[in-house]
């Protein structure tokens, strides 16, 4: 990924969508994109801005990682990130993430687990 594309994601997403920090940040594959890195799953609507800590917490910790898949930040195979949306804390809301860098607002105030989706 080159800067200038980063600077988009940093643009559509204001820093980590976690906890809103903008320096310490890293590019997040929410579909992971496998051994070897396939650049398939190199879009906008699948990568999201992360902190370096939440980013390695999803990786690490499993409990970290199921809250993860229930707030669209870590999908699983099968789940496409054009249709699933991701909760923005910061924004105090549900988005889809398009793949020309747009986000669009959906109404969904319950995530996949029917728990409230502002616990964080």
């Amino acid at each position: 990924m080159t800067p200038k594309q980063f600077q988009k994601y940093l643009d559509r997403d204001g820093g980590c969508i976690h906890c809103g920090e903008t320096e310490s940040v890293a590019p997040h594959h929410r579909l992971n994109r496998g051994m070897g890195g396939s650049k398939v799953r190199d879009v906008p609507s699948n990568i999201i801005v992360l902190c370096s800590a939440m980013n390695t917490l999803l990786e690490s910790d499993a409990g970290i990682a199921e809250t993860g898949r229930e707030n669209g930040w870590k999908l699983r195979t099968g789940q496409d990130p054009l249709t699933t949306p991701v909760w923005l804390p910061q924004q105090g809301l549900w988005a889809l993430l398009g793949n020309g860098y747009d986000v669009t607002n959906v109404q969904r105030g319950i995530n996949a687990n029917n728990q409230d989706s502002t616990r964080l």
